[in-house]
């Protein structure tokens, strides 16, 4: 009986440490390279191609719905569902032939995913690229089955003259009332292919932010001042010569839209605009505007009446030109967000 009361006693010692450890630490900002080719070219070209993608953990397709939405469920409907919506995610990622991919919600193997191994499967995929990864959700202390481990996963044609994160302001509140969100861009840097100069007599660079912003938060007050931080950062990188591109879910309506819908109010609570009156002068947006980039989650997708919205993009500094923006409409089938690809060349 002493060796019961012993071990219901650390039990619920253990329970107490996780709930408390999780409550008050965040994930590091360190950044994790998990693949470097020795054959990566030096430097990207004066014009690139860049897709910005919420592959929502391949857990969030066209069956799921999901409980911070108003919808029901935790989970994806099953790990074959996950599967399947993984294989579709990868066949579209091959597809888009982009140079540079801003990936968000990139799952190690969580419970979300049912194990899956999201992240590892989509490093495999680009064998000659540059994979880096960041996470912004990351639980300490559980048991292999129960870790999450989610964030931002950057993959790049080149090599890069250097990373970093630049951390941003964080929500209040807790996810589940347990883990804590570390909001941050996921910096890269790129030598700039100039055949009228040598590479080390030009200094200025390709500085491409991958982000995700804040969703849940109250008005979006946190959302307001993340903006304020992306901006304090973005305008310092142009001050230096640099071309800046910010691109992700920026969990803000990019645009104003008027797709078809019947979802009720209730369920667009986390709908804010982009204060279009605090971008800076000259900085641009790239979006495409005959196709949303999102949709609501409080019920599986059914076409005309999940709402869907414009919140995936690019923001571009004033030395940078669009040359193209165009978002893939693959029916929201295997995520909840739609991949958004554009051309940019220096000026």
């Amino acid at each position: 009986m002493e060796v019961l009361f012993a071990l219901i006693f650390l039990f619920a010692f253990y329970l107490l440490f996780i709930v408390l450890i999780n409550r008050n630490t965040m994930p590091s900002i360190k950044i994790k390279i998990l693949n470097e080719p020795k054959e990566l070219p030096a430097q990207l070209d004066k014009n690139i191609s860049i897709t910005a993608w919420n592959i929502g953990y391949a857990g969030l397709g066209e069956k799921s719905d999901f409980i911070m939405d108003g919808g029901k469920s935790y989970l994806p409907p099953s790990r074959a569902e996950v599967k399947s919506n993984l294989f579709g995610i990868k066949e579209t990622l091959l597809s888009l032939n982009s140079d540079v991919f801003l990936l968000q919600e990139v799952s190690n193997k969580s419970p979300l995913s049912f194990l899956v191994p999201v992240r590892s499967e989509i490093v495999a995929l680009f064998p000659n690229f540059l994979a880096i990864f960041r996470a912004d959700i990351a639980s300490r202390g559980l048991p292999w089955p129960l870790r999450v481990c989610h964030g931002t996963l950057s993959l790049a044609k080149a090599k890069l003259t250097s990373s970093n994160v630049i951390t941003l302001p964080h929500e209040p509140t807790l996810l589940a009332g347990l883990l804590r969100r570390r909001y941050g861009l996921l910096v890269s840097r790129f030598a700039i292919k100039n055949n009228d100069k040598p590479i080390e007599k030009n200094n200025k660079q390709w500085v491409i932010a991958n982000l995700h912003l804040a969703a849940f938060d109250e008005k979006g007050a946190t959302r307001q001042k993340q903006f304020d931080a992306v901006f304090a950062f973005a305008k310092q990188e142009y001050k230096k010569g640099n071309y800046v591109v910010l691109g992700g879910d920026w969990n803000m309506e990019l645009t104003k839209t008027t797709f078809t819908h019947k979802t009720p109010k209730k369920h667009l609570f986390w709908r804010i605009g982009f204060p279009l009156d605090r971008l800076p002068k000259g900085w641009k947006i790239g979006v495409d505007e005959n196709v949303p980039s999102v949709r609501t989650m409080h019920k599986p997708y059914v076409r005309g009446e999940n709402y869907t919205s414009i919140i995936d993009g690019f923001i571009v500094s004033p030395n940078v030109k669009i040359k193209k923006i165009k978002t893939l409409d693959t029916g929201f089938k295997n995520t909840d967000h739609l991949p958004v690809s554009g051309n940019f060349s220096t000026k």
